[in-house]
């Protein structure tokens, strides 16, 4: 168990925490995942780094948005529900504004502004931030040689083959890995108090009734989008909370699945409106799930986008937060333990591919070469927020490309 020393977050930190990240989470998922590690573990130290990692962990098996799914975890981790609700609403907000601004750009002038300088700055330190979170991670977690080895495997497995199949077998692999080879090698906490057990039991009741709840919504859902159901805001919600439920994998597969949904099946625009709601997403901050409230705003203007927003990240978000009381808990077994351990690993040897991965959509210049060295140094020797290392980063390749 990790012996860093965290302080109590307000609401107010958690919502502008994740608002100013929100605005400047460009990059992916772990690009995010690395601004959170930089700005709430290691400068504000409102959390442990245990806590992202079991954040990553627990979501990567889950539907939906992983990046959002992470920051609900991690605001319940800091202040129950009231703090995944403002840790879920401040990332969320700035994409979702851009996006409307881009959608009402685009519908009127039919056109995207052009970016391409601001990224061309932006790669190189989101590279090198992704880099950084994963040196600072394997210091801390792989302290053997079994660790290495599933970090190293991990890292191999994304980069030649890739997919949400992978990821899955991966935590799947690395859990089962780490019962065996670490179990009864660490600590345990034993509490036998009944008060415990029995607020696990209501924890579990309460948990399954939501569960229940959401597959029935996904269900009943299905089967009202059968056929070509018209264009208004309580289908675009509905068919946005049925997808949201069923979209495994995050990005991997969520541009073919919407396609296929909207374009294929209910026809509701052409293939070239999609790809430019996509690359509007791509270009704005946060997931590209974002591209729901573009999807919304072009079906029914601004009431679309705001229903198909929520409905696409918030029962995700939901089922996240009802599953992440029992972390806690399971975490007292040995057994569970040694299977996170293991499942640690991977999660860095997947933060170690995305290095390589999101390193080689890198402009191939000195320019961008530099920027990477001088983002290392400035990050190994200073603790700087990262929404300013962005913001300095864009500026310059505004400036110099």
């Amino acid at each position: 168990m990790s012996k860093e020393q965290t302080q109590p977050a307000s609401l107010l930190y958690i919502f502008l925490t994740f608002l100013k990240l929100g605005t400047v989470s460009f990059g992916g998922y772990m690009a995010l995942i690395a601004m959170v590690q930089k700005q709430v573990v290691e400068i504000d130290k409102k959390l442990k780094e245990e806590d992202v990692l079991d954040g990553v962990s627990l979501t990567s098996v889950l539907p939906g948005a992983q990046a959002v799914n992470v920051i609900a975890y991690l605001g319940y981790r800091m202040r129950g529900i009231a703090g995944a609700m403002a840790a879920f609403t401040g990332i969320i907000l700035p994409s979702f504004l851009l996006v409307v601004l881009l959608s009402w750009t685009y519908c009127t002038y039919g056109n995207i502004p052009a970016v391409k300088n601001l990224f061309y700055g932006i790669i190189p330190l989101v590279t090198a931030l992704i880099a950084h979170t994963a040196w600072k991670m394997g210091k801390k977690n792989l302290d053997n040689i079994p660790s290495w080895i599933i970090c190293g495997i991990s890292a191999l497995m994304l980069i030649l083959v890739g997919g949400y199949a992978t990821t899955a077998a991966l935590i799947l692999a690395s859990g089962c890995a780490g019962f065996f080879l670490f179990k009864g090698k660490t600590q345990t906490t034993v509490d036998s108090s009944d008060t415990e057990s029995a607020n696990f039991k209501l924890k579990l009741v309460i948990t399954a009734i939501i569960l229940v709840f959401l597959i029935m919504i996904a269900a009943i859902l299905h089967a009202i989008m059968k056929g070509h159901p018209e264009v208004n805001n309580l289908n675009v919600c509905s068919v946005f909370t049925g997808a949201s439920l069923t979209l495994l994998g995050g990005g991997y597969v969520v541009i073919p699945a919407l396609h296929e949904l909207f374009v294929e099946n209910l026809q509701w625009m052409n293939s070239n409106t999609f790809a430019d709601g996509i690359a509007i997403g791509q270009i704005t901050p946060g997931p590209i799930f974002i591209s729901a409230t573009f999807i919304g705003y072009k079906l029914t203007g601004i009431t679309g986008a705001i229903c198909a927003t929520i409905a696409m990240f918030t029962p995700p978000a939901v089922l996240t937060v009802s599953l992440s009381q029992f972390v806690p808990a399971l975490k007292k077994s040995t057994a569970i333990k040694a299977i996170l351990k293991g499942i640690h690993a991977a999660v860095i040897g997947m933060i170690v591919a995305s290095v390589l991965m999101i390193g080689k959509t890198m402009e191939p210049s000195w320019i961008s070469a530099g920027i990477l060295a001088l983002s290392l140094s400035l990050m190994f020797k200073y603790n700087i927020s990262p929404a300013l290392l962005i913001l300095a980063s864009g500026i310059a390749g505004l400036l110099l490309f």
